[in-house]
């Protein structure tokens, strides 16, 4: 979980430069993946000539750290007292820098910037990653961690797009009321109920009219 972290806060580092430097670094991004203890060697060419120098950085986890400038007339000046850890070699401008004994130290993003005059020429990123020895019984703890982690983030994920959905499909639906019945509709029940309505020759006892026939 420290290099997930360790990872996440370079990438975010790089992308806060700008927009620009950052898609470089994707166009450009060679990875290297290294036992702690092991030598490793990285690129620092360009084919845009000529160049005057060239300066070689490293993006640790929160800072930016220059290792050397190589003049064209191979004047090399290290920083920091890098000169028992970094060894330079090659013909300028096309230089290989290997780096000794690597520990989690030089974990980061390392490139060259190629200066010409006042203009500058940005070389090959590399990613550098150091792997630990670590005990086997414990790469089963850490794969459980990350896909328990990844499937409650999915579950989160698909809760927040359904609580979305119903809000917008079905929380915002108008329902109109039934229309009223017409007012010819009440006319002709009332006039239906008057025709059921008994007349008064309905409620003459039959046998009077009958017997009023007789007479």
């Amino acid at each position: 979980m420290l290099y997930v972290v360790r990872y996440s806060f370079l990438m975010i580092s790089i992308c806060i430069r700008s927009m620009s430097w950052a898609a470089t670094v994707v166009q450009g991004m060679n990875m290297l993946i290294k036992p702690s203890g092991h030598d490793v060697t990285i690129e620092c060419a360009t084919d845009k000539s000529p160049q005057d120098g060239v300066y070689m950085y490293k993006q640790g986890e929160s800072k930016q750290q220059t290792l050397f400038y190589f003049y064209k007339e191979n004047h090399l000046t290290f920083k920091k007292a890098n000169e028992s850890k970094v060894h330079v070699y090659g013909e300028f401008p096309n230089l290989s820098v290997t780096l000794l004994h690597v520990t989690d130290e030089d974990i980061g993003l390392y490139w060259c910037e190629f200066n010409f005059e006042e203009k500058n020429t940005v070389g090959k990123f590399t990613w550098l990653w150091i792997e630990k020895d670590c005990p086997e019984d414990t790469f089963p703890i850490v794969e459980i961690i990350l896909i328990v982690s990844a499937v409650m983030l999915l579950v989160f994920i698909s809760g927040i797009c359904c609580m979305i959905l119903k809000k917008c499909c079905w929380g915002n639906k108008n329902y109109t009321p039934s229309n009223p019945p017409l007012e010819s509709v009440y006319e002709e029940m009332k006039r239906s109920n008057l025709n059921a309505q008994p007349t008064v020759r309905t409620l003459i006892n039959p046998d009077y009219q009958s017997s009023k026939q007789l007479r």
